[in-house]
């Protein structure tokens, strides 16, 4: 699951690479939001994680996601490109070894609902958005 992932996060790192300050769908975001937008997410995911990890419940973020995507969105347009880069890549290689440090009990009790941000599902949804330039959304 998690290889097929790298698969997909090659391919979209590339096309966010190449439109590092252009538009790369329908909602005008750059590379650059893209790769913030996915460092948010996979930080937060980072933090249920542990949480559960350590027998705590996760921490919701508040509002719905359109919204915490949109407030992310303009919390992040001062960072630069290179840092939006860095911090996704930074959080990605993060999640993706606290996933694989998981127990097969652990990951089937919590390990596996908490991949999506990096075994491809949320991935296909960017670039299916990317290649159609509609809102990711």
């Amino acid at each position: 699951m998690l290889a097929h992932g790298d698969v997909l996060w090659a391919r979209l790192c590339a096309a966010l690479d190449a439109s590092m300050d252009e538009p790369v769908n329908a909602d005008g975001w750059t590379g650059k939001d893209v790769f913030a937008h996915f460092a948010r997410w996979q930080q937060h995911t980072i933090d249920d994680l542990r949480a559960l990890r350590d027998g705590r419940a996760p921490s919701p973020v508040d509002g719905e996601e359109s919204e915490i995507n949109d407030r992310w969105h303009a919390e992040d347009r001062s960072l630069t490109a290179p840092a939006a880069r860095e911090g996704c890549i930074a959080t990605r290689d993060e999640l993706r070894s606290l996933l694989m440090s998981l127990s097969d009990e652990q990951w089937e009790r919590f390990g596996r609902a908490c991949s999506p941000d990096i075994n491809g599902e949320h991935y296909d949804a960017h670039l299916r958005a990317i290649q159609a330039k509609e809102p990711a959304r």
